[in-house]
């Protein structure tokens, strides 16, 4: 499977380089870098990425054109930028970036009907099936009674809060729950919550990769599900799952749950 990068510049990209350079079953085959950057032009193996004779090149149509499928952990608005060039190409697209708004979703969601896009809020697998066993206890333990608090804990340079992952969480109890986020989401907490509301604690500090714990607690008793990160390269060994996973599906949007056999569960 051909493999084209994002944003091999990026922590994550090059996170992503070293894990489809080290699986026998993919190649990188396009890896590309904002218009500009100084590693644009030049071969990986120079830049002291992974050992490829790879150009990095900041030519997005390019970039679609060598890969087979396409995989994006950047920011919004170079996600957007991609997006109807993959389109364009008919290239699956794995999204790993967050902080998307609404209308961005509708874009993606557009796109989704010509083209195979997962977008995940997180590709780590643990983390989809703490998704799943927080659908599993939201479907059991009444919002009336059980309040639900979720708490997200990254690096200091994290830009978006709640985290992607986080939303995600709070979006599953409240589907799951027959509700809506938006009516129910608490954040931050500066009054007396509602028994109803789902709450968000964020913190950020030092390189922590990742880690989240979904609450649910009553007066009596308290249940926790946490996943933490100890290195970024689950991500990118999750990514190449979705990726192997969108090459053989149809258009839509899909998720991490979808990839994973979760979906209706």
């Amino acid at each position: 499977m051909d493999i084209g990068i994002h944003g091999i510049n990026g922590k994550m990209g090059r996170v992503l380089a070293d894990t489809v350079f080290a699986a026998p079953s993919c190649r990188l085959s396009a890896a590309s870098v904002r218009e500009g950057h100084d590693w644009a032009g030049r071969r990986l193996c120079d830049i002291g990425t992974i050992d490829s004779p790879l150009k990095a090149t900041s030519n997005l149509e390019l970039l679609c054109q060598e890969a087979e499928v396409v995989i994006d952990f950047t920011h919004p608005d170079a996600t957007l930028v991609l997006l109807p060039i993959c389109q364009r190409r008919n290239r699956p697209m794995l999204i790993g970036t967050t902080g998307f708004n609404e209308e961005a979703r509708r874009w993606i969601a557009r796109a989704a009907a010509d083209i195979p896009i997962v977008l995940a809020a997180n590709t780590s697998l643990g983390v989809n099936v703490l998704m799943a066993a927080s659908r599993l206890a939201a479907r059991a333990l009444a919002s009336v009674d059980w309040d639900v608090e979720i708490f997200e804990m990254h690096h200091r340079r994290k830009v978006d809060a709640p985290s992607g992952t986080a939303l995600r969480l709070g979006e599953e109890v409240a589907k799951v729950q027959q509700s809506n986020l938006k009516d129910r989401l608490r954040y931050p907490h500066e009054r007396q919550r509602r028994s109803d509301e789902i709450g968000f604690s964020v913190a950020r500090a030092g390189d922590v990769i990742g880690d989240h714990t979904v609450f649910f607690v009553n007066d009596h008793e308290r249940i926790e599900l946490t996943h933490r990160a100890q290195d970024r390269s689950i991500f990118a060994r999750g990514a190449l799952v979705a990726a192997q996973w969108l090459v053989e599906h149809p258009p839509g949007l899909y998720d991490m749950s979808d990839v994973l056999g979760f979906a209706g569960d």
